[in-house]
């Protein structure tokens, strides 16, 4: 009864779609019009074609090298994590990391738009101190959106390998000093073989992402990098959608299949793996210089993460319509731009207005998932996990194209339940990870004291198990929200003019304008977010936020 509404919602929407979308690719699209005539031609184009394999390949390159450069910076700084003795510390670097997925994903590009463009900061400021003489390219080319989706990514990254080694039991590093090992080889044949299985599920992670990536692709790459997202969404918009429908399952097919290699080598890996009691390591108390280096790299990564925010929000005080590094001068034009500009207060009232009823549907649904799969002994278990977390998997414009032709199906496109149902679904994942994650920490032995002291099922839920789950619900709901909000691959197939949300109103303002009114608005967004977040943290102790995202 308590998988009942999560089940039901996420067969309804993406099950149904996906069945829908499988479909469809067997349609034939002839004379610019679509027919149910079953042909499978459209498979035929797509295997046929060397074009599409030029693009299967881009997108894996884009991928590998996505998923490589974000290893080779997540894991040190994990590893750092894992050496910060102060709180209060510790909880600004998370937050810091964490800060990519609190804020649009139009608005993490545009950041870098501005950092990487031929006038934009990095290049003015090389022009300025003579290191060369005219910009070097760093847009509309793979090097562009490489570093891009790396910023976006790397939490992805950082916390798996982090909750691996938050669980390194430390006499094992004692006990290879203790054995003639010097510092180098107890990382390498101690420390690293441990952190494996974080890698491998950062790397999972960030791969699929990468692959399915639409926005960052599409404004940082000007139409040079062909990858499937972006295919897909063209026809889509040429009404081919047996094309598109073979692609987003092409594209599902990577997805899964580098899961699979991925999977295999985890329990490799796992089959291997000594075992450990799991306890945090101690800072030594004479300075290291490793550790030095480990902060520096710390610090740099976190002035990565921050550097595209703080540039948004510099830029949207620049008195020029251009968007120029250092401002010519500064004025609050482009913030009044934003207050009078319609399509961006409709955009506004939308996604608050999607965000709120998804996360009132999702927050309640998720908790009781969570409760059946922690609690309950139900069979197939973690077959209906993975069920519950199969959206998570399947790249989101392939979600989207699917929904898409369901929803034409049933003839509800457009419709504000439509899309709340969708976002719903998109979240609910998300909801079901968090609030398990939570669960874990409720202590049980209150419960049995009340019912032994008379409460039912029910007063015992509402009067103990209930306040300890505060914090899960919160932060699940806080995240819900904003993922809500920011959901922009997905919803872009779905949203018509009167009820399109924000962040497709600034992707399509950012395609058609250069000016900064785009840095004010975001600006808007970045404050309003640092406000949840706090408001967030009053309620919820910073230490247990932490063990909920860490524990993702």
């Amino acid at each position: 009864m308590l998988l009942t509404p999560a089940l039901g919602l996420t067969a309804l929407v993406f099950g149904a779609a996906m069945a829908i979308l499988v479909s469809y690719s067997a349609y034939t699209f002839r004379g610019g019009r679509l027919t149910e005539e079953v042909s499978f031609s459209a498979w035929g184009k797509f295997f046929g074609d060397p074009f599409y394999w030029g693009i299967v390949a881009e997108t894996f390159r884009l991928g590998f090298g996505v998923t490589a450069v974000a290893l080779l910076i997540g894991f040190p700084t994990a590893y750092a994590l894992t050496k910060i003795r102060s709180q209060r510390l510790l909880l600004f670097a998370y937050i810091v990391i964490f800060s990519p997925l609190l804020v649009s994903v139009v608005v993490r590009a545009y950041g870098w738009l501005l950092l990487l463009s031929d006038g934009g900061v990095i290049n003015e400021t090389l022009l300025a101190v003579g290191v060369i003489e005219t910009p070097i390219r760093m847009i509309f080319n793979q090097f562009g959106v490489t570093i891009a989706l790396v910023h976006i990514l790397l939490p992805f990254m950082v916390f798996p390998i982090l909750s691996v080694l938050l669980q390194f039991d430390a006499t094992l590093r004692e006990a290879a000093m203790d054995l003639g090992a010097n510092r180098w080889q107890t990382f390498v044949r101690v420390i690293l073989p441990l952190s494996l299985p974080g890698m491998l599920a950062g790397a999972q992670i960030v791969f699929t992402l990468a692959i399915s990536a639409f926005v960052t692709p599409s404004l940082l790459g000007g139409g040079k990098i062909q990858v499937l997202a972006r295919h897909i969404f063209v026809n889509v918009t040429d009404v081919n959608w047996p094309l598109a429908a073979v692609e987003a399952i092409v594209l599902l097919a990577m997805a899964l299949a580098a899961l699979a290699a991925f999977n295999i080598a985890g329990r490799a890996i796992q089959a291997s793996r000594a075992a450990g009691a799991g306890r945090r390591q101690e800072l030594p108390r004479r300075p290291d210089p490793i550790y030095a280096a480990l902060y520096a790299l710390l610090a740099l990564v976190l002035a990565y993460m921050l550097a595209p925010l703080v540039i948004v929000v510099i830029n949207s005080f620049n008195e020029s319509a251009f968007s120029r590094f250092p401002p010519t001068g500064w004025s609050l034009r482009w913030y009044e731009t934003v207050l009078n500009y319609a399509p961006f207060r409709d955009g506004m009232r939308n996604s608050l207005l999607i965000a709120g009823l998804s996360t009132a549907i999702v927050v309640p649904v998720g908790m009781m998932a969570a409760l059946a799969l922690v609690r309950s002994r139900i069979p197939l278990r973690e077959v209906v996990r993975a069920f519950l977390l199969s959206p998570l998997i399947v790249p989101k414009v392939a979600v989207g194209i699917a929904v898409f032709i369901l929803f034409i199906r049933l003839r509800v496109f457009g419709t504000m339940p439509s899309i709340v149902a969708a976002h719903a679904m998109l979240t609910l994942p998300f909801t079901i990870v968090l609030l398990t994650a939570n669960l874990v920490g409720v202590n049980r032995t209150l419960e049995e004291a009340a019912m032994d002291l008379g409460a039912g099922p029910l007063r015992t839920f509402w009067k103990v198990t209930l306040p300890q789950m505060r914090a899960g619900l919160i932060v699940s709901a806080v995240f819900a929200f904003i993922v809500s909000f920011d959901e922009t691959e997905t919803t872009i197939f779905l949203v018509r003019p009167e009820n399109t949300t924000l962040p497709i109103q600034m992707f399509l303002y950012i395609e058609q304008h250069q000016d900064p009114t785009l840095a004010a608005l975001s600006t808007v967004l970045i404050v309003i977010t640092a406000v949840v977040v706090f408001l967030t943290m009053r309620a919820v102790r910073g230490a247990e936020v932490a063990r909920i995202i860490s524990r993702r």
